[in-house]
């Protein structure tokens, strides 16, 4: 009997060890201190701050606890999720901004950007729509190149940076962008000729210059573009005894309209000796012009060079009311004419 009450003592002992053992088999409860409750209590704040309207404030709380426990998948997501939720806001308040004409709200709103997502390029492209709102095209310019690399197969990202390396006077830059730009849009082919132009302009020896920016191109001018820019013209063997203008002989620019008159560019008025190299170039002067440089450059096809209209329609000399052609026409018509006769 005795044995038996020790065997039944024994079996409820055992029960209730075994019911104890029972009650304790989930997780032991996370320590406050540790780096896990420490991110359970940011994540758990970083949710009231998105019930609040704080989704920048939830974005950092959730951040440090992605840095406390790395291996917490759902941190990262949320970090993921939260970023693109605070990029979307603020790109939409820059946009409202720029389009209400606050520069001042576009740019913060795009440093938060910035500070949110660095390697996105939606920040900066916005800095750079602020900056050139506000006439600060050197900042403008940095921040679209900062846009740029970050995404160098967005093609609007690369127009916009285009667009500025031409207002900024960076030539040689819009010429490259806009001449990958336009492997794929064909439209864009004027501008990268306007580039390539200016890139050039901007390189001429002075006298060159002061012809380009000529309002109003003289015969004087005519030549010295024409020397400059053909070294056909420029190494011409003149044959000697041809008429000699006298308001050429004390001229800066006396070889090169030496050198032009003994092509046949100009006349020298037998009467006077005068070859008007102050006189402006006329726009019904040009087709001769572009004839006798397509000639000397051993064109046969005089299609292009036939009349005014005929410069127009192939891209030479735009027609306009104005009789006279600026030094920046001449200079786009003899570009062509080389274009077209080479």
């Amino acid at each position: 009997m005795t044995l038996r009450l020790g065997f039944a003592f024994s079996g409820v002992v055992f029960a209730a060890v075994a019911a104890l053992a029972g009650c304790s088999s989930g997780p032991p409860p996370v320590d406050a201190s540790s780096p896990e409750g420490r991110a359970a209590a940011l994540a758990a704040r970083a949710e009231d701050d998105v019930a609040a309207g704080r989704p920048r404030d939830a974005l950092d709380a959730y951040r440090d606890a992605a840095l406390l426990v790395p291996g917490k998948a759902r941190y990262q997501e949320r970090v993921a999720e939260l970023r693109a939720s605070v990029v979307t806001t603020s790109r939409a308040e820059a946009d409202v901004a720029l389009a209400r004409g606050d520069s001042a709200a576009a740019r913060r709103a795009a440093l938060a950007l910035v500070e949110v997502d660095p390697e996105s390029p939606a920040g900066y492209h916005v800095l750079a729509l602020a900056a050139e709102a506000e006439g600060k095209l050197e900042d403008a310019f940095a921040a679209a190149q900062s846009a740029h690399e970050r995404a160098p197969a967005d093609a609007s990202l690369t127009e916009a940076l285009a667009a500025l390396a031409l207002k900024t006077s960076r030539f040689a830059e819009a010429e490259t962008l806009y001449g990958d730009l336009a492997r794929d849009d064909p439209s864009l082919r004027p501008k990268q000729a306007s580039a390539r132009l200016e890139f050039q302009m901007q390189n001429l020896p002075a006298s060159a210059r002061k012809a380009v920016a000529a309002p109003r191109v003289t015969r004087a001018q005519l030549a010295t573009l024409l020397f400059t820019l053909v070294p056909e013209v420029a190494a011409a063997r003149v044959p000697p005894g041809g008429e000699v203008a006298i308001d050429v002989l004390d001229r800066s620019e006396r070889a090169p309209l030496v050198r032009t008159i003994g092509l046949g560019f100009f006349t020298v008025s037998r009467e006077t000796h005068l070859v008007g190299a102050d006189a402006p170039v006329l726009r019904n002067e040009m087709p001769g012009h572009a004839r006798r440089l397509a000639a000397l450059l051993g064109s046969r096809d005089e299609t292009c060079f036939l009349s005014s209209a005929s410069l127009a329609v192939c891209g030479i000399l735009p027609e306009t009311t104005s009789r006279n052609v600026s030094g920046r026409e001449a200079f786009a018509a003899i570009d062509a004419t080389l274009g077209l006769s080479r």
